[in-house]
């Protein structure tokens, strides 16, 4: 008795924590406008590169130190949105920080960065920048090495893909652009203006973004090479601009309106499928007060305005960012004393999600077919669009079962009658979309092959009795014959 006890308890007990243990990973959602922490990094790291293949995020080198290139490591992580897990992956060959990365095809391409830093007799540091590049194939977990070096070295800088081609500002304020096909590497020429940050190391870095297969740099330039393009007319000043460069026909212009913002940071832009087209630019930047500091503040094309956003719950440095399905991540960087709790900066391995203002959480099923109308057959086809990649999809017929399918099926066997059926969509963050409730009608053919012989048989069995009749009838009327006669 006591271990029939001791089972009912135990079974007891374990369907509890299972329960909860359910309840606890369930995704909740996503709501506007909110902060929220995911899964950190196995390593604390500043100045690594971040970008995304395929809905999952790749955070590749970087510094252990904080603010100084010291203690590079090639380490290579893997970040999947719809588990909240990293998994550590083959090692950039060549450990450095502050390197530009783009990805394309399913391959990462890392370019320069800082391999080191030296130390002379007075105490002063200089850092030790690479023109290397290395490329990592995502399918097969392995790098090749050996690529054609860019005409420059480059540090702090970004790589933008536009049309299959890789662009990277580099040197002074040169564009140049690099063929992932041929390996060829092909100066763009200079940029009309200077970005700031090529003459002060202490300067906020222009943000560079794509729109429209245009690339767009927003921040401060200095016009003294093209005084034409100066407001200020005292040449070596820095000004606020917005630059935007034409990949197809070479072209330079100035926005005389657009998101002038110098920040240490970056810019991202939202698709416009899952929330408003508006690039989010993310890190410090100055606000309209005296040592205001705004952290996350978006700007808006179409009317030609900013939101402010909440605040990065951790202001930091020297961090990687990228959007995936509209959804901003913030990876890495180094903290101030104040969020370290320490004397001096540090790496963190933090990994804090940002949901933009307008997004659409559920996603939205529009159901083809079955239409409201009557069929004739036994077989419908099944036809549906989802406005996002989704993890799961299944339908329901007449509020029964929950049927899951990869994508378009057929609602086959259905016998003569009226039937409603819905399509569900549940997208990577648990978010569940719903069809319209569609109702058809089902008129089912007969079965040509089941009905034959029954057919057959009601043809040929009157046929035989009427014969067997008439024989019958005919003898009887021979043997009357003959009793007659």
């Amino acid at each position: 008795m006591n271990r029939f006890v001791c089972f009912v308890l135990f079974l007891f007990f374990t369907g509890v924590f299972l329960a909860v243990g359910v309840c606890s990973v369930e995704a909740l959602p996503l709501v506007e406008d909110s902060w929220s922490s995911k899964a950190s990094m196995s390593q604390a790291r500043s100045g690594l590169g971040v970008v995304a293949v395929e809905g999952k995020i790749y955070a590749i080198g970087g510094t252990t130190s904080g603010l100084f290139p010291d203690k590079l490591v090639g380490t290579n992580e893997v970040y999947d949105p719809v588990t909240d897990t990293w998994t550590t992956l083959a090692a950039m060959p060549t450990p450095r920080s502050h390197f530009a990365i783009a990805a394309y095809q399913n391959k990462i391409y890392c370019i320069g960065g800082y391999v080191g830093v030296t130390k002379d007799r007075w105490g002063f540091y200089s850092y030790i920048t690479s023109d290397v590049v290395e490329v990592y194939d995502t399918t097969t977990n392995t790098w090749t090495k050996g690529l054609a070096r860019p005409p420059y070295t480059l540090t702090n800088r970004q790589a933008l893909v536009v049309n299959g081609q890789i662009f990277v500002p580099m040197g002074f304020h040169n564009l140049c652009m690099f063929d992932p096909l041929t390996g060829v590497w092909a100066d763009q020429g200079l940029m009309p203006v200077t970005p700031q940050s090529s003459r002060s190391v202490a300067s906020s870095r222009p943000v560079a973004f794509v729109m429209d297969n245009k690339i767009v740099f927003t921040g401060e330039f200095v016009s003294r090479d093209f005084p034409e393009w100066s407001d200020l007319y005292i040449y070596g000043s820095p000004e606020p601009m917005v630059l935007v460069y034409d990949p197809v026909f070479c072209v330079w212009s100035r926005e005389v309106v657009g998101p002038m913002i110098f920040c240490s940071g970056v810019g991202l832009m939202t698709s416009g499928v899952f929330a408003p087209q508006r690039v989010y630019f993310l890190g410090q930047a100055p606000g309209s007060t005296f040592r205001e500091v705004l952290t996350n503040q978006a700007y808006d094309f179409a009317d030609n305005s900013w939101l402010l956003g909440e605040a990065m719950p951790h202001l930091r440095f020297d961090f990687g960012a990228v959007i995936v399905d509209d959804v901003l991540y913030v990876i890495g960087g180094y903290v101030s004393s104040e969020v370290a709790g320490s004397s001096s900066v540090v790496s963190v391995a933090f990994n804090e999600m940002y949901v933009p203002f307008g997004y659409r959480s559920v996603p939205v099923v529009e159901l083809v077919s079955p239409v409201s109308q009557v069929y004739n057959g036994s077989s419908i086809e099944l036809e549906f669009v989802v406005d996002r990649p989704c993890s799961l999809l299944y339908y329901c017929v007449d509020g029964g079962d929950l049927v899951t399918v990869e994508g378009n099926a057929t609602l086959s066997d259905l016998s003569s009658g009226v039937y409603s059926v819905v399509v569900f969509a549940e997208d990577m963050f648990g978010n569940v979309g719903v069809s319209e409730t569609v109702v058809f009608t089902v008129v089912s053919e007969p079965d040509f092959i089941l009905s034959t012989p029954v057919l057959a048989v009601l043809c040929v069995v009157p046929v035989l009795v009427v014969t067997a009749l008439l024989l019958f009838l005919r003898r009887r009327r021979s043997i009357r014959s003959l009793q007659t006669g």
